[in-house]
């Protein structure tokens, strides 16, 4: 079924296949074809055609092939794959190519030679026939087969090569030619494909169309000049890629019911739908932004008052519930000393709690004081409860008897020492005895008297000291 009949074609346009007929002959394609010719003509030996994949070496090589079919003194042998393990198994290819006879397999390499050169000889001295010898894909060669080349180029007669050698491969045969400089001085053509300019692939389009057309009828289809720019542009040049975006532009015509190769046939066979496409600037900066915003959310978030910024001392501390006042009978309150070194606690007031420190007196017997917060708001709920706090004194009394400061941790002696009131000694250098606190029975009242009496033998109220100041506060949790 011919897909392309109402088009005016009678073949498709954009084979894949390397038909010589399709051989847009540019400037470098159609001086390296002469420049073969000529070569192999005169008998001059060795030429070598490289360049990228797709350049259209395997075409060029068929176009020769061509040139050449018409020759009845000329024997053309084509080497498609040179890929031998061995050097006595590519001369057994060779000769029995050349020879058209099957070598014998016990055979070795010199024999090989020897075979290989007579037949050369019988060809070309006796018979006067052009022996060519055309190897596709050169890039497999080995460095052995090589110069297994290197040695055929020595049959020779005074005037001419017995066997002409033309290698067409890739790029990777250059570094192997340049590692046999005896090699590469016997070159007499060599040549390296580039890719196609934009006025060379306009030229080739045409072309191939013009060819596939009806006999003496111009093809009904046809490339705009923005199809055939922006295929050059995504091919780079390329020759074989350019044949399969226009045979898939075309085919994207045809299901659209067009004659003509527009720009959105020629962008559909670039991209086609299936095929992941890049993402745009605008949505690569839409999620940028995204990720911008959620980077100062969080940021925002954690400064908050109760995050982690602003530390464990941004919050007000309040009255919890185990601020309380409990005793037991009998129990003398302690205050353990925080992680840090706390200030001297001196009593100027009667209640004997210091400044920043709530004491919690439990029926155990056993007092613990903790650390709190110098604010407005705790000493307010402090005199709510018949507690006063007050500052600090001048540095010259030491703390009431009964009440040992000691760090958390036992840092070394030299942070704090206990502070103890032993009965009936008192402390060198100390200016007074430190008073004692007293804890009275509850009343009625509920409330409880706490007493700080100047010495510690002092028989009460009506003792010789006679002064003592007297709190009251009210019982927590009753």
């Amino acid at each position: 079924m011919n897909l392309y009949a109402n088009l005016d074609l009678e073949r498709e346009p954009f084979s894949n296949s390397p038909d010589p007929n399709f051989l847009h002959q540019t400037r470098q394609h159609a001086t390296c074809l002469q420049e073969l010719e000529i070569s192999l003509r005169l008998r001059r030996g060795l030429s070598v055609i490289t360049g990228d994949i797709g350049t259209g070496k395997t075409t060029l090589c068929r176009g020769l092939l061509r040139a050449f079919g018409q020759d009845s003194e000329a024997d053309m042998h084509l080497l498609l794959d040179p890929h031998f393990s061995t050097p006595e198994e590519f001369l057994r290819v060779i000769l029995g190519s050349i020879s058209r006879l099957t070598p014998d397999p016990a055979m070795g390499l010199w024999e090989l030679k020897e075979a290989l050169k007579q037949q050369l000889f019988r060809l070309g001295m006796v018979e006067r026939r052009l022996v060519v010898l055309i190897i596709d894909e050169g890039q497999k060669l080995s460095l052995e087969n090589l110069e297994i080349l290197r040695e055929m180029l020595n049959y020779e007669t005074n005037s001419s090569k017995l066997l002409q050698i033309v290698i067409f491969g890739q790029r990777e045969l250059e570094p192997l030619l340049a590692a046999m400089p005896n090699l590469v001085d016997r070159i007499n053509v060599r040549r390296r494909l580039r890719a196609l300019t934009l006025s060379e692939t306009r030229q080739m389009i045409r072309h191939r169309l013009k060819v596939a057309a009806s006999a003496g009828a111009a093809p009904q289809v046809d490339f705009s000049g923005a199809a055939i720019c922006a295929i050059h542009l995504a091919c780079k040049g390329s020759p074989r890629k350019i044949v399969r975006l226009c045979h898939m532009a075309m085919l994207e015509m045809l299901v659209r019911g067009k004659t003509r190769v527009g720009l959105a046939e020629a962008r559909a066979a670039i991209r086609p739908d299936d095929a992941p496409r890049p993402r745009s600037r605008r949505s690569l900066a839409l999620a940028a932004m995204v990720a911008l915003g959620l980077g100062l959310g969080s940021l925002w978030l954690s400064a908050a008052p109760t995050g982690p910024v602003l530390g464990p001392g941004s919050g007000v501390s309040g009255q919890g519930p185990g601020d309380r006042i409990s005793d037991g009978p009998g129990a003398q309150p302690t205050l353990p000393a925080t992680g840090s070194a706390p200030a001297d606690v001196r009593p100027e007031a009667p209640a004997g709690i210091q400044s920043g420190v709530s004491a919690d007196i439990r029926p155990e017997g056993k007092a613990e004081a903790r650390p709190e917060t110098r604010s407005d708001s705790r000493s307010a709920a402090l005199a709510a409860e018949g507690l006063t706090l007050l500052p600090e004194g001048d540095g010259t009394q030491s703390a009431p008897a009964g009440l040992t400061l000691l760090p958390q941790r036992d840092q070394g002696p030299s942070l704090r020492s206990p502070i103890a009131r032993s009965p009936g000694a008192r402390s060198p250098g100390a200016q007074e005895s430190p008073a004692r606190l007293h804890v009275a029975a509850p009343q009625q009242g509920g409330q409880r008297a706490v007493a700080l009496s100047g010495e510690p033998g002092a028989p009460g109220p009506g003792g010789p000291h006679g002064q003592f100041r007297t709190v009251a506060f009210s019982m927590v949790g009753q």
